[in-house]
């Protein structure tokens, strides 16, 4: 029971996914990102291992399609799987489990897929579309929350949303730029709160440090991350902070 994005940035041909759900601790089976390879995203009754074998499928040079079908051919339970796969070019597929909890269902772009499980109506995965589909120009992970709080907005699962999470990997690091896991909404849907709200929290403090993280912090230990984004702020634009 989630709804995802996965996409392709097309001008870094950065990767990325976010997702919510009603369970606990999505961020941690679900998305699964190799910068410059593929991002996959496994979930409805997710297997990890579809994930593992599909990244390495990709990165030898297998098509989406050709790895949905691997894939199938692996898991006797496949029909169970809702599975996402961009890759690095922007290419994408998709499989749709027969056995996902109405309304299950899926709707591709231009270098990124919309999809879903046991959700309020197909105008869930409508809306996470359409939100990308409209925000070029938008920065990437910016893009992909915007999406993930569209498919909220728009219903989501209507017992709401418990975990959520973005993943973003870039070809300029070995590690994600981005990795953000709200693994228990904190007050939870019951108590009037959500995990797409957290993430969009989380992601709003943490999201202009990702590249702080992911190199000034490495090399420049002097350089504390408020003096770090002030300078960002004030440097012209495209100009380095270092």
């Amino acid at each position: 029971m989630t709804f995802s994005l996965v996409a392709r940035c097309p001008e870094t041909r950065d990767l990325g996914i976010c997702l919510a759900t009603s369970p606990l601790g999505v961020a941690s089976r679900c998305p699964h990102v190799r910068p410059g390879v593929a991002a996959i995203s496994s979930q409805c009754h997710s297997n990890w291992r579809l994930a593992h074998i599909g990244l390495d499928l990709a990165d030898n040079g297998l098509s989406p399609d050709q790895i949905l079908a691997m894939l199938k051919t692996y898991d006797p339970h496949f029909d169970y799987r809702q599975i996402g796969i961009v890759m690095a070019d922007g290419s994408v597929g998709v499989h749709s489990p027969g056995h996902g909890a109405a309304y299950t269902g899926h709707k591709t772009g231009d270098g990124f897929v919309a999809m879903g499980n046991g959700l309020k109506d197909r105008g869930v995965v409508e809306a996470i579309h359409a939100s990308f589909d409209s925000t070029a120009g938008v920065p990437f992970a910016e893009r992909l929350v915007r999406a993930i709080e569209a498919g909220y907005e728009a219903g989501g699962e209507v017992v709401g949303q418990m975990s959520a999470g973005l993943l973003v990997a870039s070809e300029r690091f070995a590690r994600p730029l981005l990795d953000i896991r709200i693994d228990m909404a904190n007050p939870g849907p019951a108590d009037g709160g959500d995990a797409v709200e957290d993430l969009r929290r989380t992601f709003d403090a943490l999201g202009p440090l990702a590249d702080y993280y992911a190199e000034d912090w490495l090399d420049q230990p002097t350089v504390k991350w408020k003096d770090w984004l002030a300078a960002r702020a004030a440097a012209p634009a495209g100009a380095s902070v270092a």
